[in-house]
């Protein structure tokens, strides 16, 4: 189905905000997702999102449907992309603006909204998705590693993931489970220093057999 505006176009019949929010869980890059309790595609898992608010921008809407769906607060949100084939949506023409966000794995309380079973997914073991959900989620970890891969925005961004004060070893297994790669540490450890970005704590921890690592926090 197809709506008509008054210069006798079709025009979509509405638009949703779907938010893609990855973690890193037990070392494995984690999509939240929820129970659609609503049709079409009822008791699918889907990206916790909605149709937007006529006094909302999308960005608002998505906000506000991750926290109504999985209990998640206010967090960082930035645009993906815009959806909007025609035939994405069974209801009709139903456009879609997706945002990306990167959060600690405890963002998710434990009394969300229980019967949209709301939880981390590792991305490499999706369940069925409904709609085009599983595109918009590809594209996200597509846009994921783009971004990793600017090291000022990995730390600004994505250190935030790992408590403080931490190791460059520990944020290299950072690095390298959000980008899906493998990196020279000597390299990584000397871009990471050049940022300028990360300030050593004076202090050292060990992590095995070898020299302990420095500590550092984010400036």
């Amino acid at each position: 189905m197809k709506a008509t505006n008054t210069a006798g176009y079709e025009a979509p019949i509405g638009l949703t905000a779907d938010p893609v929010v990855f973690t890193l869980l037990d070392g494995r890059l984690c999509v939240l997702l929820a129970r659609r309790l609503e049709e079409p595609q009822r008791g699918l898992f889907s990206l916790p999102g909605g149709f937007v608010g006529a006094s909302e921008s999308p960005s608002e809407t998505a906000e506000r449907k991750l926290r109504e769906k999985t209990g998640v607060g206010s967090v960082h949100l930035e645009q993906l992309r815009t959806y909007a084939d025609p035939s994405r949506d069974p209801r009709g023409w139903l456009p879609s603006i997706a945002y990306m966000a990167l959060v600690r794995p405890e963002t998710l309380p434990e009394d969300g909204p229980a019967e949209r079973e709301a939880s981390w997914h590792p991305v490499d073991r999706l369940p069925e998705l409904a709609l085009d959900h599983a595109t918009i989620v590809d594209d996200g970890i597509w846009r994921l590693h783009a971004r990793v891969a600017d090291k000022v925005w990995f730390v600004r961004k994505a250190l935030a993931l790992l408590p403080e004060p931490f190791t460059l070893k520990q944020a290299q297994l950072l690095y390298e489970a959000l980008r899906g790669e493998v990196v020279d540490a000597a390299n990584f450890r000397r871009d990471m220093r050049a940022t300028g970005l990360l300030e050593d704590t004076g202090s050292q921890r060990s992590e095995g057999p070898g020299r302990p690592g420095r500590l550092y926090r984010r400036v």
